[in-house]
């Protein structure tokens, strides 16, 4: 089958559904569909290398171009990075430490 013809049959359902989902792009095609595909892949986890070899790229740079990161994704790391501000630094009022810590002594 054809790209034409792929596209030809995802329009003509999109025209059905559009009343339902009036977000829906005016006009479809196939890549859209693998872009799609791509980019939930990596967002739900899935490591770019293997993305890259889902989508038979020899390169990952070429994939690359899917790697956007979601506000999930971004919230995700900053939560699982977050420094505990409840911990009180032991060296705080050790200027010996603080010295060793910073190579002064």
């Amino acid at each position: 089958m054809s790209t034409g013809n792929v596209e030809r049959i995802l329009n003509k359902y999109a025209e059905k559904i559009r009343p339902e989902h009036p977000g829906l792009p005016q006009k479809l095609y196939p890549h859209m569909l693998r872009r799609t595909r791509a980019c939930g892949l990596y967002q739900n986890g899935v490591e770019l290398e293997l993305v890259s070899r889902i989508l038979g790229h020899t390169s990952t740079q070429t994939t690359r171009i899917y790697a956007s990161l979601s506000i999930e994704m971004l919230k995700e790391a900053m939560e699982n990075n977050s420094v505990d501000v409840s911990e009180t630094a032991e060296w705080l009022d050790d200027e010996e430490a603080l010295a060793r810590i910073f190579g002064i002594r």
